[in-house]
């Protein structure tokens, strides 16, 4: 059987995901691989992940770079492989690129930087981060001269271009004398964004209210109040179907299951792995597994499942770090979002005088498209009722 190119590409790590970040080589250009084997490791938004090889072979050019931005489904490398691709056809990409033949007088740190697939545009071949750092600078690459294999721009090129042509503003200068976001919370940050950038396209809106959680507190246990509020949620939702739903092609639609997915806070920016159906397991399991997914995020070890699943609402609890109120923007195609205020004892009228409750103030966005204000105050009204009833 006759040798072939195999691409292997930028993994889809979560149905939502668009692009990754690559970040570092297991492996260099000539070196055998075999399926399954570590080759490079991306991260997104949500994960760190080891990219496998899906084939036996050789690995014979490196595409991507440290840093760069690498859509779903585009070559990461190339391996020279006899055995069928395992994801040939899972994407639609443009067409596979040539064999690009390495220079046998080049050095191997040369070599390798010479196998990066440059990006051909009007007849200026640039590696892509010397791209965007041109788009950045205003630099036209037609008048930078190229120091790579096959005259392709380098990263370098455009940096000396605009030192030589004075294309670094004093804002350019500033904003390079800042310390530089790692290469995860970079990609972390660009990603949020993107999602919060299409949130505010989104026509919504946020109604407050105050939960009396006496009976809640002795309910509970010793479940966290996190799982409570995930649970008490999911069953309001799905007494409340209109809510449990996505706006698409023109109209709403309405979710068999549940799926929430849980703000977390960490290191490298906030992550969201979904809980399915939190209202069909005890709270107890339910605050264990939480407990487990939120020790996870912050440790950069979810699983491919918890952040892959379709989620239908967030939950996001800011009250353990002194926020009385606020609130979550949505993140479509999910209608519905809980913000969670301090929890705190809070003095309230009854009947002769004033008293004191244990409070928490909610803050319910929902997707006006999807449904109206008294649909959601309906929602909150629910929750108050569960929060009184049997927490089990």
């Amino acid at each position: 059987m006759v040798a072939k190119e195999v691409a292997l590409v930028m993994p889809k790590m979560s149905m939502t995901m668009t692009e990754g970040v690559f970040v570092g080589w297991r492996k260099a250009a000539g070196d055998p691989v075999r399926q399954g084997e570590v080759v490079c490791e991306v991260t997104t938004d949500k994960v760190d992940m080891e990219v496998e090889a899906t084939v036996d072979g050789v690995l014979t050019r490196l595409v991507a770079e440290p840093e760069d931005v690498i859509p779903v489904g585009e070559p990461i490398a190339y391996v020279a492989s006899e055995a069928d691709d395992l994801l040939e056809g899972l994407f639609d990409g443009p067409p596979e690129p040539e064999p690009v033949p390495e220079p046998v007088s080049e050095p191997a740190a040369v070599a390798v930087e010479s196998a990066v697939e440059p990006c051909s545009r009007n007849g200026v071949a640039a590696v892509p981060a010397a791209r965007r750092r041109a788009t950045d600078l205003g630099i036209d690459l037609a008048l930078v001269t190229p120091t790579g294999p096959w005259h392709t721009i380098r990263l370098s090129d455009v940096e000396y271009f605009g030192r030589e042509q004075g294309s670094f503003t004093t804002a350019k200068r500033e904003q390079s004398s800042l310390a530089p976001l790692s290469r995860r919370r970079k990609g972390a940050r660009t990603a949020i964004a993107r999602r919060m950038s299409a949130s505010a396209q989104v026509p919504q809106f946020v109604l407050y209210r105050d939960v009396d959680l006496e009976r809640a507190q002795a309910n509970r246990g010793a479940n966290g109040w996190t799982a409570v509020f995930t649970h008490v949620l999911a069953r309001a939702l799905r007494e409340h179907p209109e809510l449990n739903a996505s706006w698409a092609d023109g109209e709403a639609r309405t979710h068999e299951y549940v799926g929430v997915a849980l703000a977390v806070d960490t290191g490298r920016g906030l992550l969201a792995p979904v809980l399915t159906d939190p209202d069909r397991v005890p709270l107890r399991e339910l605050a264990e597994r939480i407990g487990d997914v939120v020790d996870r995020a912050r440790a950069g070890r979810l699983g491919l499942a918890e952040l892959s699943a379709p989620a239908t609402t967030t939950v996001s609890n800011l009250g353990g770090l002194g926020v009385g109120a606020f609130q979550a923007l949505l993140t479509a195609p999910q209608a519905t979002a809980l913000a969670l205020g301090a929890i705190e004892p809070k003095v309230v009228p009854v009947p002769g005088g004033l008293g004191v409750s244990l409070r928490c103030t909610l803050g319910l966005s929902v997707d006006h498209r999807v449904a109206d204000g008294a649909d959601g105050a309906r929602l909150l009204t629910t929750v108050q009722r569960l929060l009184d009833g049997e927490l089990v």
